[in-house]
């Protein structure tokens, strides 16, 4: 965790420092209440602030109103030090803003106790943060859908019509992989023209487009359990093919870059869907089980394992194109024990309660994260059974997408 250590006393400085870089946190110290403010209003603070409360320029409390006053979705929290200890003086502390006091001189284990209360509150803001952020994202995602399918029932011209029933026959059997190059373009080409793009075609190309300096890639996986293959599909078009693609849709101009990334984003999320839906016609089942994203090309800093099969596409569009490229991979099914299991693991088969076969308690599709695995194993152990998880295990690319890493 990183902190800020805020006192004027300079043995209290290096009693902190030496504490807590022990404890394994990365520490700043700085000595008056300028210094700590400047170092609190920056856009990635650090997660926890212990200031004293009488310093030079700016006392603690000062900059406990100036955070609580801040607009930043997120603040540090703050633990207070001070030699103050009357009632009075404890409550004008926690009234300023402050999250926690302590009274010097302080016993190191009593700060320990505090500094535990602090990670764990700090963990829980964090991940409600992060709840908030991805429901304002799926909001403004959910936003774009009606407006798109507003725009397609006012003045669709049946592009779409009968889609399932075009590609139903029309697609290859399986395979070892799965699907043919050339009749996954004929699916994609049926697909793209579904969502409203006019006409479209989409052609198996020997090499990959090369990225301009200003393009977009969005992604969307399918997983065949069946066959344990796991299917990465990457669409990529630079700037003036994305507005030209939103303005074709919507009969509008983007008006953020952000706006454009959602929208590039549920555009291929519905694609990608129609192609499961056409490939699931033709007896060729599988799995959506993570929704679409999109990024600036330029940011994208993943490479599928040395194992895995890249094939490439061209996409041409009315007053659009861009490039498909398709990742295949195994991902086998796993029987795994609780032990085994990692977030992100994704469930191949519905999973039965250990006390209740006919009682699913997940179903197919479904990533598992940690408090799901503290379930399980919670079940288990009430159950008394040893429980085998099957999985599935996401791809290097996936990771990257919906996780913003990459794992081993």
């Amino acid at each position: 965790m990183n902190i800020l250590v805020a006192d004027d006393d300079a043995l209290i400085r290096r009693l902190l420092l030496a504490l807590l870089t022990k404890l394994g946190h990365e520490v700043q110290a700085v000595d008056d209440g300028f210094a700590a403010w400047k170092a609190l209003d920056v856009d990635n603070p650090p997660a926890l602030a212990i200031m004293d409360w009488v310093m030079p320029g700016m006392d603690g409390v000062e900059v406990c109103r100036k955070l609580r006053a801040s607009p930043r979705k997120t603040r540090p929290y703050v633990l207070l030090l001070s030699s103050k200890s009357e009632k009075q003086e404890v409550i004008a502390g926690l009234d300023a803003g402050a999250d926690d006091y302590l009274v010097k001189p302080f016993d190191p284990m009593a700060l320990m106790a505090r500094l535990r209360v602090a990670q764990r509150i700090i963990t829980y803001q964090q991940e409600l943060q992060d709840n908030i952020s991805a429901m304002e994202t799926m909001l403004q995602r959910h936003n774009l859908l009606g407006e798109m399918f507003g725009k397609q029932s006012r003045g669709g011209d049946g592009t779409g019509a009968g889609i399932l029933g075009a590609a139903k026959g029309g697609v290859e059997k399986a395979t070892p992989r799965i699907v043919a190059d050339e009749r996954l373009a004929e699916v994609f080409t049926i697909s793209f023209a579904a969502v409203g793009l006019g006409s479209a075609k989409v052609t198996v190309a020997e090499a990959p487009a090369v990225p301009g300096p200003s393009s977009f890639t969005a992604w969307a996986p399918l997983a065949f359990v069946n066959q344990g293959v796991w299917m990465d599909f990457l669409f990529e078009a630079d700037d003036a093919s994305a507005v030209a693609m939103f303005e074709s849709l919507l009969g509008r101009i983007p008006v953020s870059e952000r706006e454009l990334l959602d929208f590039l984003a549920e555009t291929f999320n519905l694609i990608c869907t129609s192609v499961k839906t056409a490939l699931g016609d033709a007896s060729i089942p599988a799995l959506a089980p993570l929704i679409s994203r999109s990024i600036r090309t330029s940011s994208m800093t993943v490479k599928p394992r040395a194992s895995a099969t890249v094939t490439h596409h061209a996409v041409h569009l009315s007053g659009a194109q861009g490039s498909l490229t398709v990742v295949r991979q195994g991902s086998p099914v796993l029987r795994k024990s609780l032990g085994q299991l990692h977030p992100f693991d994704i469930l191949a088969e519905n999973l039965p309660s250990p006390s209740a076969s006919e009682v699913f308690l997940l179903n197919q599709g479904v990533t598992l994260s940690e408090r799901y695995i503290e379930k399980l194993s919670s079940l288990a152990k009430s159950a008394q059974v040893d429980l085998r998880v099957p999985v599935i295990q996401p791809s290097r690319i996936a990771e990257f997408f919906c996780l913003g890493r990459v794992g081993n």
